[in-house]
């Protein structure tokens, strides 16, 4: 079977049990704090991971090996805050094979501090044969359902505002292009209909509108939950990749009913649409936040919920969130990254006996 991929996930920072830079405070006041502060939460520098520091290779081991128990053979750490977790891992491919190999995305306040030819350097270092991939860079646009800090249109059903948007247009495309003209890859967050159309007006700038050249260069955007109808034809028109998250749509359902009103909550989390519009879709965790187990996560993504032990959903997500097994397991996999070693295939099994699927190995394979 193709492995599973996790193509969004804070696996690496969970595992150092470095704090995120919210701690201490809420996640609203943290997001609030940043946009007066005229940045967004990827310029935001990490604290040190805590520990001495030769234990961080160790503990990025430990997480990467429960990433692989769990049938994972690639993950992407998705906004990379302090260099010393490319350097760990850099010690880890000496010692070896690593037990799944990591993708890399620079938080933007990071790519950006860097010198262009040192944040280069290190991208090429990572060759043929490499378990480590430095891809691209983390933008920030809007914030999340939860606290009402995404950005919409109209107000939230439940009077909690409009939500906050860190960059205009203008300002993410002015800080994207010169990376994108070096070869970096683009994701930027956006979750609310306002954050998402203000990503796809900056890629149309960042690319002069070139609709053959952003989909060469592949940007993403994170999330994408919450969209209109216009909004869902637009995306898939433009080349533009939309990262989803299975869990979301299950997990985010009391947000939804509260926030939401019924038109606006009819068209979240619209992945079956962005699907049969022809959007090119990609699935990640974003562990911690959500589950890192990825059967858990495609028994939601297909069949709206999960009875795993450890996993069970009090409700169902909504079907305009589900795709069929085939598609679902496309999107959460890649034949390159390696094989995961499944007692059936998701594929031609039941939705509703994806749960009982088991891991029983992994074999990753090098870039």
């Amino acid at each position: 079977m193709p492995g599973f991929i996790d193509s969004h996930t804070h696996l690496l920072k969970e595992a150092a049990q470095a704090p995120f830079p919210w701690a201490g405070t809420t996640v609203a006041g943290f997001h609030r704090a940043t946009a007066e502060a005229g940045i967004t939460p990827m310029d935001v520098p990490d604290a040190p991971p805590p520990g001495p520091p030769g234990a961080l290779p160790g503990r990025l081991h430990d997480g990467l090996r429960r990433a692989a128990a769990a049938g994972l053979t690639e993950i992407t750490e998705m906004g990379m805050r302090d260099w010393r977790y490319l350097d760990a891992l850099d010690v880890l491919q000496q010692a070896g094979p690593l037990p799944a190999r990591v993708r890399v995305y620079l938080a933007s306040g990071l790519a950006e501090e860097a010198s262009p030819s040192e944040a280069d350097a290190r991208r090429a270092a990572a060759g043929p044969g490499s378990w480590v991939s430095l891809d691209g860079v983390k933008f920030y646009a809007d914030g999340w359902l939860g606290p009402r800090t995404c950005a919409m249109e109209h107000g939230f059903a439940d009077g909690g505002g409009t939500g906050i948007l860190f960059l205009t247009a203008a300002e993410l495309a002015r800080r994207i292009t010169p990376l994108a003209a070096r070869g970096w890859r683009i994701a930027t967050h956006a979750i609310g209909d306002r954050g998402v159309a203000t990503v796809l007006d900056a890629y149309d700038l960042a690319w002069d509108g070139d609709r053959a050249a952003i989909a060469a260069a592949a940007p993403r955007i994170e999330h994408a939950s919450l969209q209109s109808a216009e909004l869902i034809s637009r995306l898939a028109a433009s080349g533009v990749v939309a990262c989803l998250q299975p869990s979301f749509a299950v997990t985010d359902v009391p947000d939804v009913g509260a926030g939401l009103d019924a038109a606006r909550a009819a068209t979240a989390y619209p992945w079956a649409a962005l699907a049969a519009a022809g959007a090119p879709l990609l699935s990640g965790s974003d562990f911690p936040i959500e589950v890192l187990d990825p059967l858990p996560g495609l028994a939601r993504l297909v069949a709206g919920h999960s009875e795993r032990d450890g996993f069970r959903t009090p409700v169902a997500a909504p079907a305009s969130s589900r795709l069929t097994a085939a598609l679902a397991y496309s999107i959460m996999s890649d034949q390159a990254s390696g094989r995961t070693l499944l007692s059936a295939d998701p594929r031609t099994t039941a939705p509703g006996n994806i749960d009982r699927i088991q891991v029983l190995g992994t074999a990753p394979v090098p870039f």
